[in-house]
């Protein structure tokens, strides 16, 4: 019930309003509590910007557990001094990540992108990209994607999404840089009502 995970919530603020110390306690007592709300939840805490801090609970884009990240979400107190998301939000696609021996800088990406019947679908381009490593370029680049667009628009949004090795002139092959995704997706959206 989501209730009881607030209610753990509220017991625990004062621990959890200055967690740096035993930080790792903390965020092991969060990741319990999550869990027995829903195991495939996931959760981001901030650290505190004019003395608010945020808390993310994410379904790790899985479209099955949205509802319980709503539910959850609707079922909130108000916390003074928290912040309630649902959903990893957009961020500034300013800094590159790093994912396991990967550092990905959206500077270096490229998309390509089609609407097609009111959807939208998506090519995300790497310049040392490898399929042996597949799967580490899928987690990275939902990542950069969470990043741009956030994480509800990746799950719900993009029909179909693709990862390739970029060309040698990606924009004479009709490419255009990661970094105009946000602009490109949102256009999308308000044409689509």
């Amino acid at each position: 019930m989501p209730q009881e995970f607030w209610q753990w919530f509220e017991k625990n603020i004062d621990t959890l309003n200055s967690f740096e110390p035993g930080m790792e306690a903390v965020l092991d007592s969060v990741s319990e509590a999550l869990s027995n709300y829903n195991p495939n939840l996931a959760f981001e805490i901030s650290q505190p910007i004019d003395g608010t801090r945020e808390f993310v609970i994410s379904a790790e884009g899985v479209m099955d557990e949205f509802q319980s990240v709503i539910d959850l979400h609707e079922a909130k107190p108000e916390l003074e001094g928290w912040d309630i998301i649902a959903f990893r939000p957009r961020m500034s696609l300013d800094y590159s990540i790093e994912f396991g021996h990967l550092t990905l800088n959206p500077e270096d990406l490229w998309i390509y992108w089609r609407e097609e019947e009111g959807y939208f679908d998506l090519i995300v381009y790497f310049p040392n990209y490898s399929e042996e490593e597949r799967n580490t370029f899928v987690e990275a680049a939902y990542i950069l994607l969470d990043m741009a667009i956030g994480e509800y628009y990746v799950a719900a949004g993009i029909r179909y999404i693709d990862h390739q090795q970029l060309p040698e002139n990606p924009e004479a092959n009709g490419l255009r840089p990661f970094k105009e995704l946000p602009e490109v997706f949102y256009g999308y959206i308000d044409r689509r009502g």
